[in-house]
């Protein structure tokens, strides 16, 4: 019999408790239920992590707290984009231009074949048949 994977896991874990969770309780229990050492769950945390930002299930309440989307309204789980984009505008603006303050300088294209910038052109081959 295959193990179910983490993810699957952390879903009856979540949904086996009665509120929200912190990532790391639900990493170590998915641990526990799975067999996993200490190392392997060090080893794992990152794309588990990335698995449950990524599984429709599951939503972030703020704070490291995780529950099932199921669980929540549409209007206290959703993130209008909008508002991330246009609060992100607006602290640029009010920071100014990135690096005014440097001098811009052009970059220069490297037209050569070879893959050093050396501003060299390199030698033709007139050996070869072609």
């Amino acid at each position: 019999m295959a193990s179910k994977s983490m993810i699957d896991t952390a879903y009856d874990v979540v949904s086996g408790g009665d509120k929200e969770m912190t990532f790391s309780d639900i990493l170590l229990a998915v641990g526990k239920k799975l067999g996993l050492t200490e190392d392997e769950l060090v080893k794992k945390a990152g794309n588990f992590y990335t698995d449950l930002s990524l599984d429709g299930r599951f939503v972030t309440l703020g704070d490291n707290l995780w529950d099932l989307r199921s669980r929540h309204k549409y209007e206290q789980v959703h993130i209008d984009m909008n508002d991330v984009y246009s609060e992100e505008d607006e602290k640029v603006s009010e920071l100014g231009e990135e690096g005014d303050d440097e001098e811009k300088k052009p970059i220069e294209p490297d037209d050569d074949d070879d893959d050093d910038d050396d501003g060299k052109t390199p030698t033709p081959d007139i050996t070869s048949d072609n």
